[in-house]
């Protein structure tokens, strides 16, 4: 069921929720087309596509997975259905799987755009529209 990792502090039940969906709808696939069939890239599609629904206390761990099995059952079976049919599609794909110690070396930007940053991008921005609008500017 649901994993918790002594540094992690909360949990999205949307996950576990689409594991099982995953799983229920493996078992349904004819045995020869299951083998081709990535798990983590079904579930990732479906996760992209719906909402997070995060916990941090046993309270808020039961009632984020009364509230996704109450209105999300019948989205993330559909969201799941497409996520296969998008894999199928794409089978030939090449998917080069991350590990844990390829994610912790994923660096994000920690900056985010200044004021003077923002302008200058503004300001070099050019559209047909450019001559009635200003980025900026409210009439």
């Amino acid at each position: 069921m649901i994993q918790t990792n002594s540094q992690k502090k909360y949990v999205n039940i949307m996950e576990d929720m689409v594991a099982q969906e995953v799983n229920r709808k493996m078992t349904l696939l004819p045995e020869n087309l299951a083998k081709y069939i990535k798990r983590a890239d079904v579930e990732t599609y479906a996760l992209n596509r719906l909402p997070p629904l995060y916990a941090c206390s046993k309270e808020g761990l039961q009632f984020q997975i009364k509230k996704a099995q109450k209105d999300y059952e019948k989205k993330i079976a559909m969201v799941v259905s497409h996520a296969f049919a998008a894999v199928q599609r794409d089978i030939l794909r090449k998917s080069t799987p991350l590990f844990k110690e390829e994610i912790k070396k994923v660096s994000y930007p920690t900056e985010t755009p200044t004021l003077e940053t923002q302008k200058s991008t503004n300001q070099n921005h050019s559209s047909p529209h450019s001559g009635y609008y200003r980025p900026g500017c409210a009439r």
